[in-house]
């Protein structure tokens, strides 16, 4: 029976010199079982996989087994599997493990590197020290950078500065608790210079060839975090609709009742006339609330803007009175138009409102954006709720138009910074991270 077993059961003293060997070292190995007897496992072990045999067998590693090359009767290296036996008898001073031939496992590596070849994850193995041991091929086509150019790259350097502390953090903790599973989301530097959202799994490596390495994936999550930063967007949009019925309909409704009543009781003309502003008032604040709660960017409608002809247009949306537009952009910009255009009118629009039927509005770019300025009033009050709904220095205005184009800032994951001008009118910078 134990020559016909798949595996070869062995019996080694303490220096793991072989005091037998099961019939099947025959049929697995070549060898006749009598002539490996009084010789030393470890001298038909691959030089380069001994020490780590060496370790495994006499119990000096925590795993019970491993995979290594042995020479066979033939004189060929074949791959060995050996199990140590936890039922040793230590007091007698020997070893007991089995081994079989797994040399057919490079037919599942081959498989296994043509899945890491054309997976979407990018995997990375890493020592201690964070050096990069190893990347997988779809680093190219995920991140967009050679494979041989990441090799040797420190690629925390990659990552954002704001998510680099984190990311560190947790790859110390992969380091020094054993077992710990760590789940990273981060943007990534793409090598068209983009930054892109990733999410990177890792765990570090217990036994095997890769002990005390971290073996870490890592994939392109930018669709999913720009969907669920559009669905903030949206509860925000939605919560901020709901303030606006509940509180800024309110008042002009307060006031068409009392007129109402008014003009019914005296049949004066006057109460007449200021139910009919409040209904403007109301139409005014629902077209308003709708952009509001409607606002967004479909990012398939990203595209590439002339500012100076896109500026022309909204002006001309808009009764500018005697104002004057001038326009000074240098470069274009990634944006959605739609949108673009809905900001520029709004813009336009509180220029006149609070400059004056004679201001001047000037748009103009910089390197790190555009941005939107007036000869006007500027910002007496500050400009601490300047974004807030409803807000609003204008008699009759909304209070919304800025709190739009807050909004359409947002859903481009852009910055804006509202400060006087070196005129002392209103100047809105638009810092544009994609442009």
């Amino acid at each position: 029976m134990l020559a016909e077993a798949p595996t070869v059961l062995a019996v080694t003293d303490e220096e793991l010199t072989i005091r037998f060997v099961s019939p099947a070292i025959e049929r697995v190995l070549g060898y006749d079982m009598e002539s490996l007897v009084g010789t030393n496992w470890l001298d038909l072990v691959h030089p380069a996989d001994t020490d780590r045999v060496l370790a495994t067998l006499t119990g000096e590693r925590e795993d019970d087994g491993t995979e290594y090359r042995f020479r066979n009767a033939d004189g060929d290296w074949v791959w060995l599997e050996t199990t140590v036996s936890e039922d040793t008898e230590t007091d007698r001073d020997c070893r007991v493990f089995t081994s079989r031939d797994v040399s057919d496992r490079p037919r599942f590596e081959a498989q296994f590197r043509q899945f890491v070849t054309h997976t979407s994850d990018v995997l990375t193995v890493f020592d201690e020290q964070g050096n990069v041991e190893y990347i997988s091929p779809s680093v190219e086509r995920v991140l967009g950078y050679k494979q041989d150019e990441m090799q040797d790259s420190d690629l925390f350097g990659y990552v954002h500065p704001d998510d680099l502390p984190n990311a560190l953090t947790e790859f110390g903790r992969m380091i020094d608790e054993p077992g710990y599973v760590a789940v990273i989301e981060h943007r990534y530097r793409h090598a068209d210079g983009d930054w892109i959202w990733a999410e990177s799994r890792g765990q570090q490596v217990t036994n095997g060839p890769l002990e005390d390495h971290v073996v870490v994936t890592t994939r392109d999550i930018s669709a999913r975090k720009q969907r669920e930063q559009e669905l903030e967007r949206q509860n925000q949009r939605l919560e901020r609709f709901s303030d606006a019925i509940s509180h800024d309909l309110r008042n002009p409704l307060d006031v068409l009742d009392g007129s109402l009543e008014l003009a019914r009781e005296t049949g004066e003309e006057a109460h007449f006339e200021r139910a009919e502003r409040s209904i403007d008032r109301m139409y005014t604040l629902i077209d308003d609330l709708l952009v509001l709660a409607k606002q967004g960017v479909n990012p398939a409608e990203i595209e590439t803007i002339d500012l100076n002809a896109l500026s022309q247009r909204a002006w001309s949306m808009v009764d500018t009175q005697d104002a004057t537009l001038e326009t000074e952009a240098d470069d274009s910009i990634k944006a959605d138009e739609g949108a673009m255009l809905e900001l520029l009118e709004n813009l336009f629009r509180n220029a006149v409102e609070h400059g004056g039927d004679d201001v001047t509005v000037t748009v103009g770019t910089e390197s790190w954006g555009f941005y939107v300025t007036d000869d006007g009033a500027g910002f007496p009050d500050g400009t601490a709720d300047l974004f807030k709904p409803g807000y609003s220095t204008a008699d009759d205005g909304t209070g919304f138009g800025l709190c739009i184009v807050e909004q359409i800032v947002d859903a481009h994951n852009w910055e804006v910074i509202a400060t006087d001008s070196e005129s002392g009118g209103a100047r809105f910078e638009f810092i544009c991270r994609n442009s």
